[in-house]
Order: structure tokens, then sequence, then C-alpha cells
């Protein structure tokens, strides 16, 4: 489904709108299909924008067709699920591909699952420090950090056409996790960026367990899993503590 948000001059956001492609109406008026419960977003789930947005037809997230991973060429003219929705069963003509066969390349099940859990950090609340490169401006950030990753390389990483594509899910995995180490080795433990990162291994430690539950990666063993979750549950009641006397 596609989304059209017009803007006012003075910015004020009219009553969105989601287009039912012609197929979806048809379906509808003759009395078959269902509806999702609750209304789409106003906003791309990845960038936070306005425009054209695809709708997906079983949750309330909405993207634009190049935000959206794998992104779109255009807008598909029947029903839509997102990557966030859909199985490993799901039939691939919803979702755009490459025509071309790559060897050494991830697994059609290992690509959708890499896929999901980006998108998943793309979509994080507080990933928008992860999404691009650190600027060049930032001072000395490209002296400490010798190997810099962020989701926009990662997503690189996962087309195929990529001479540089995953051809494992312990390498897309091996990135993530040094992205989240960059966040640590450089930031200051108490700052904003630095607490993100450290939810941001909580949130992706655990997806990942969930996603790919018959398999297990080196780099991210229960230990790291356990110390991270440690770390998180120690800064929420530190947290706590500081709002307390601060109440007081």
């Amino acid at each position: 489904m596609i989304m059209v948000l017009d803007l006012e001059p003075e910015d004020q956001i009219q009553e969105s709108k989601c287009v039912e492609p012609p197929s979806t109406q048809e379906a509808f008026q003759n009395g078959g299909g269902e509806s999702k419960d609750t209304e789409s977003e106003d906003f791309c789930a990845v960038c936070l924008n306005g425009g054209d947005l695809l709708c997906c037809d079983l949750c309330p997230k909405v993207y634009h067709l190049a935000c959206h991973l794998p992104s779109l060429l255009t807008f598909p003219t029947g029903d839509w699920t997102c990557t966030l929705c859909r199985t490993d069963h799901d039939p691939a003509e919803n979702f755009r591909r490459e025509g071309v066969n790559v060897p050494y390349a991830l697994s059609h099940r290992d690509q959708r699952r890499c896929e999901k859990l980006t998108l998943l950090l793309y979509v994080h609340p507080l990933s928008a420090p992860f999404h691009e490169p650190v600027s060049r401006l930032a001072r000395n950030y490209y002296q400490v950090i010798k190997r810099p990753v962020d989701l926009s390389l990662i997503r690189r990483k996962l087309d195929k056409t990529n001479t540089l594509h995953y051809f494992m899910p312990e390498l897309f995995v091996h990135d993530v996790l040094l992205m989240l180490k960059n966040c640590a080795t450089f930031n200051y433990p108490d700052s904003e960026v630095a607490r993100a990162g450290r939810n941001l291994e909580v949130f992706f430690l655990s997806k990942l367990r969930e996603i790919f539950p018959d398999r297990t990666f080196p780099s991210a063993n229960q230990d790291r899993m356990e110390r991270a979750r440690l770390r998180w549950r120690r800064e929420e009641e530190e947290g706590g503590g500081r709002r307390k006397r601060h109440d007081s």
C-alpha cells in the first residue's frame, strides 16, 4: 500500500491516507481479505521522514522504497508485507531480488534472517547514530577506530551484487558487534551514544538468538549476552537511583 503525506505551508500534517492497490480494493469489495486492526504510522520507520510511503499489510510500519531492506524499485501492485513480518517460508515474489546468481553468498534463508536483524536495528529508537558513517569531522575518531562499521556498510554488504558481500552469517554478526565495540571504545562510558550502543548490544544479541535459534555464533556467545544484560541492568538501577535523589 502507498501512503502519501502532504505538508501544509505551516508544516501541519494533514490526515494521512493509505491508498489500497486495486487488487486489494477489489478483494475487500468482494468480501475477501482481512484488514489490519491498527492504523499505519505517519513516518518511515527507518529515516522518520514523510513522503510516499509503502505500508505493510500486517503491521503499522511504513517505509520509503529505498529505506526498506531489501530496497524496492517500484511500489508493489498487490498485498505487501515488510521484512519484519515475513517468515523464512513466505514466498519471495513480494520482495525485490537481484536477478543474478552469485557464488559464495548467503543462503536464501540466511539472507532473509540477516536482513531482518539489520532492519530491526534500523528501526530501533536508539539506533540513529549508527545509520551512517561517523563524520570525518569527528575529532580523532578515525585515528582511534581503525575498522569503522555502520549500518549503511552492513546494508551494502548484504547486497549480493557487492563484491564484498557476506557469504557467512558469522561475518554479518562480527560486523554488527564490531560496530558496537567501536562505539564503546571511542565514546565516554556515560555518554548518550555509549549507552545507546550498550542497549543495542543487548537487543541485538537477544534478537540474534530468536532469529537464528538453530545456530550458535562464537562472537555472540552466552557469556557476552549475560555481560551485556548485567551492564544494562546496572545502568538502569543507577539511573533509577539518580532520578530518586533528584526528585528528593
